[in-house]
Order: structure tokens, then C-alpha cells, then sequence
């Protein structure tokens, strides 16, 4: 700067060739007052923006909105109101996540079930006896959808399994009923509603719909926030590090691929949200799969994965048994270990087609490998036929295929009318 103020004093000496000088510096110094007061106004501009999003009157700043979990990010530009608040934090470190941890308790809700448990004795002589054993639960749940209706929220299916009795505690500390709209023991996931006839208007206002991120994105090393109703007594932050991706873990007899964090995952926890950095959910916790028996091992359902799970069971329609689903083969599990073994992908192996069956007519072959069906990855029978228990007869769907040709397997989809269940009883 001293530089340029130097040459500035030189040209006004220098006559004509000054004279020239001078103007292109008056120029050169309209255009720094013009570039100042433009960013001025716009910083101006950008924080008046701020200051308006982040009014307490603002529509962005509460209120749950139905727009379904697998669209919410679908087109850019297009955020939900927790969305709207998620802050990224850019850089290495992170010494500060209680702007993040604010953001989401919103989406967050604590679960009390009162469970029923029916317990087998026998006395001295052999007999048995059954009994009744009660007891309360506690969990967490992640606030995922809203229909006309009802508020919809996920969580673990172990936390209300064998509740007779559910209740849900918002930010706000209002307590509300709720009920079980599906669960997926396979996955470990439930969805549970509370009616919003049940809510007042300021609750309504002040919770929100939780901002999914893409675990696929994930790496180790990535840093994590849990939150969660830990021991039941109310919400509460941990946070650490992604220790491995793709954890096989086996728990009465289910194995999931789960995220796996040195974040404390604690009793209560389960069905709380893993988040990001920028306070994106990328996992469901889960304590049933937590390692009991060492120090700051948790796990963590990956959220891209089990999407279509949630919307699955979000809109799950109670069907009666013969108005359900029918396919009509028989099928064997390829396990991923027959799949490295065998060079075969993991699913269901076509091994028997009924005739007549919506299979047959849909053109389906023996030795063809079923690997989804819609949106949703199938990796064994048990998996087919849950998806089949609540899905209306008369329902088409398209198969996701492996198709061996000239040695190796081949994607194909299939479309397929299923029949009901009734008419082959």
C-alpha cells in the first residue's frame, strides 16, 4: 500500500503523462469505493436472511412437515425445518457441538414402555408354570414422518418389544400415548405414532422432523454425536469417533451390518440418533449390539440402509392373514458365506415354482437369485415372506434379480402381480 501511495505522489508531478495517471487512479479508487459498499450491502443482506431464518416466528424454525422420508432430499434447495438448522462444521477438530446437539433435541423424543413378560418355571416334579413378569423400559426415538393424523417416530424394535403401554416424552417434556404402527424384529427397527389430536398447537410448533445424512458416506475416523434418553433420565450428548464401517454383528440369531463408534452408547439409548458433524442422522443407536463385556464399543443401524424399512413400516397397513401377499416358490438363503464360497451373490436362490403361481406368470425361473423387491434389499426368505405379511394381494411389485448368463450373474428386474394368500390356502 505504501508502494501504490508513492507512485500516486510521483505521477502528479510528471505533467500530461500525470494528468492520465490521476484519472486512472480517481477510476481505480471508485471502483474500491463500489466494491466496498456492495459488500456491505451484501453481508447486510446475508445477515438480515439469517436474522429472519432465525426468528422464533419464522416457519422454518418448528413444525413437522409430511413430506416422506426418502423424498426430503430429493431435489436440491428443497429442506425441511431441522435441515434448515443444520450447521457444518468445516476443519479437523471439533471442540463445540452444543449448537448441534440444540438443533436436533427437537427431533428427538424419550420412550417409556410398561412391558409384559411371560416367564416359564418348573417345580420340583417337573411341572411347568407360566407367569406374568412387569417391568418399565426406557429408549429413544427419532421423529421421521407425520401423516394427516399422526406423528411418526422410529426407533429399536427391542425397546418396545412387549409393551403393553408406550409413552413419549417431546422436548418440551409433554408426555403422549403412543402406538405401534410396524416392527421388523429382523431389522431391529419399529415405527411408533402418536396421534396429533393428542398434541397441543405449541408442541406441534416446536418439534420437528430429524435431517437424514448418507451413511454410505461414511468413513473411519469421522466424527460423532449420539444423543439419547441414556438410563432413562432424560436426553443426554456423547460424542467420539467412527471406529469401523460394515461391523458384522450377531445377536439372537440377526446379523446386521452396523457402523461402529468409541461414542458411549448407554442403556436408553437405543433408537437415539448418531449424527454427523453437521448434525445429519447417519445411524440409529442401538445398545443390544453395544459390547458389554469392553469399554466404548457401540454400534449404530446405518440410516441409508434401512430407509425403505422406515417407510415401509411408517405406511404398514394391518392386514388380515389372507388378504396378505403370495408369490408362490420355494426358496433357500444364500448366506454371504455360500455367496464367497459358492461365487454367488447373497439373497434368496428360486429353487421350486408353484404352476400357476403370480411367479410363473411372471415369467420368474428356477435358479433365478431374488435380491429385493421395490426398494427394499432381500437377503433371505424370512425377509421375502415379512414383506409379503404386509403387503395387499392384487399389489404389483418388481423383483430386484440375479440372473446367471453365459457364466456370470446379471442384474434384471421382474414385475410382478402377487396374488393373495387365500387363494392358495
Amino acid at each position: 500500500m505504501e508502494e501504490f501511495r508513492e507512485n500516486v505522489r510521483t505521477d502528479r508531478t510528471d505533467g500530461p503523462a500525470g494528468t492520465g495517471s490521476k484519472k486512472a487512479g480517481k477510476r481505480f479508487a471508485v471502483l474500491v469505493i463500489t466494491a466496498v459498499i456492495l459488500g456491505i450491502s451484501a453481508a447486510a443482506v446475508k445477515l438480515s436472511a439469517e436474522w429472519l431464518r432465525r426468528r422464533p416466528d419464522s416457519p422454518a424454525d418448528g413444525a413437522v412437515v409430511s413430506k416422506p422420508i426418502d423424498e426430503r432430499d430429493a431435489e436440491p434447495g428443497q429442506q425441511n425445518p431441522a435441515e434448515a438448522e443444520v450447521r457444518r462444521i468445516e476443519g479437523a477438530q471439533v471442540t463445540d457441538v452444543s449448537g448441534v446437539a440444540e438443533n436436533m433435541m427437537p427431533a428427538v423424543v424419550a420412550i417409556r414402555c410398561e412391558v409384559e413378560k411371560s416367564k416359564k418355571s418348573y417345580d420340583f416334579f417337573g411341572r411347568e408354570h407360566e407367569s406374568v413378569e412387569e417391568g418399565i423400559a426406557s429408549g429413544t426415538g427419532i421423529i421421521v414422518g407425520q401423516s394427516d393424523s399422526e406423528v411418526l417416530i422410529v426407533t429399536n424394535n427391542h425397546v418396545i418389544k412387549d409393551a403393553r403401554k408406550i409413552s413419549i416424552q417431546f422436548c418440551n417434556a409433554l408426555t403422549a400415548a403412543a402406538e405401534i404402527r410396524g416392527t421388523e424384529e429382523g431389522s431391529d427397527l419399529a415405527v411408533v405414532a402418536v396421534k396429533l389430536s393428542e398434541l397441543p398447537g405449541d408442541t406441534i410448533k416446536q418439534i420437528r422432523l430429524a435431517a437424514l445424512g448418507n451413511s454410505d458416506t461414511v468413513k473411519m475416523g469421522d466424527f460423532v454425536i449420539a444423543i439419547g434418553n441414556a438410563l432413562g433420565y432424560g436426553q443426554s450428548v456423547t460424542v467420539g469417533y467412527v471406529s469401523a464401517m460394515n461391523r458384522e454383528v450377531t445377536k439372537d440369531n440377526v446379523t446386521l451390518n452396523l457402523i461402529q463408534v468409541d461414542a458411549e452408547i448407554n442403556p436408553g439409548n437405543s433408537g437415539g440418533a448418531l449424527l454427523d458433524a453437521s448434525g445429519r442422522v447417519i445411524g440409529i443407536n442401538s445398545v443390544k449390539y453395544s459390547a458389554d463385556d469392553v469399554e466404548r464399543v457401540g454400534y449404530a443401524i446405518p440410516i441409508s440402509e434401512v430407509i425403505p424399512i422406515i417407510n415401509d413400516l411408517m405406511n404398514r397397513e394391518d392386514l388380515a392373514e389372507g388378504d396378505t401377499a403370495y408369490l408362490g416358490i420355494v426358496g433357500k438363503n444364500i448366506t454371504s458365506s455360500h455367496a464367497n464360497s459358492f461365487r454367488m451373490p447373497a439373497g434368496v436362490y428360486v429353487s421350486r415354482i408353484e404352476p400357476g403361481s403370480p411367479a410363473e406368470i411372471a415369467g420368474l425361473h428356477q435358479g433365478d437369485i431374488i435380491v429385493g423387491i421395490n426398494e427394499r434389499t432381500i437377503e433371505t426368505m424370512e425377509e421375502l415372506l415379512t414383506v409379503f405379511g404386509y403387503t395387499r394381494g392384487g399389489t404389483e411389485a418388481v423383483l430386484k434379480l440375479k440372473v446367471l448368463e453365459n457364466g456370470s450373474y446379471i442384474d434384471r428386474e421382474l414385475a410382478v402381480v402377487l396374488g393373495y394368500r387365500r387363494d392358495v390356502e
